[in-house]
């Protein structure tokens, strides 16, 4: 939509996908002071100054653009030599940890904190990462959804073999908790589809 819009021009959109724009367009985005309005002004001078900075010009406000030859850019690959093997559930034990063990070379721990029977989400967790009974990390975990963290815990490039793996909460709450909690492992190879989930050690 957005580029449509920049080649057939903006007066040229129908008015029905227009509709209610105007309006809304000095109103500040949620947890921002930033409008729509504000968000064009940058958009256009960002532009602006692109096109100056690649040889291009804005004379009577005409904006004359310099022809490029394409050059491919440097090709990134994530997680390279990482295939996911397996999923494993995750409980809470009674000492507020989440432990297990894998056989790979690296992991992510997924879950989410959040209120519970609490209107306040000023609450962060405060953990311990352990990898093979070493103190890798002490990553916080904040419950409010704006700024929690989408993971709770990771770690790639493991010397291939045997983990294990101890998430320990330092600070557990009555009113806050972890809602779900599963591990992500990974090997070096491919795997023919991911291997059945496997039952977290306990």
């Amino acid at each position: 939509g957005g580029v449509l819009g920049a080649v057939l021009g903006y007066d040229k959109i129908p008015a029905y996908w227009k509709l209610g724009l105007k309006e809304a367009e000095d109103i500040d985005f949620k947890y921002t002071t930033l409008s729509l309005n504000s968000v064009y002004k940058i958009g256009v001078k960002h532009a602006i100054l692109n096109i100056e900075k690649n040889g291009g010009s804005v004379k009577d406000g005409i904006l004359t653009i310099a022809a490029q030859q394409p050059v491919p850019v440097k090709f990134e690959k994530n997680f390279d030599g990482h295939f996911p093997l397996a999923k494993l559930p995750l409980a809470l034990s009674p000492d507020n940890e989440f432990n297990f063990e894998f056989d790979g070379i690296g992991f992510v721990m997924k879950g989410e904190t959040a209120k519970w029977g609490s209107e306040k989400e000023t609450f962060i967790f405060a953990t311990e990462l352990y990898i093979d009974g070493k103190l890798v990390e002490k990553p916080t975990l904040p419950a409010n959804y704006t700024t929690r963290r989408y993971d709770l815990a990771w770690k790639y490039q493991l010397p291939k073999g045997k983990h294990t793996v101890k998430l320990k909460i330092t600070n557990p709450s009555t009113e806050y908790k972890i809602l779900y909690a599963e591990a992500i492992v990974y090997t070096d190879k491919p795997v023919d589809g991911m291997a059945l989930t496997i039952n977290a050690a306990k």
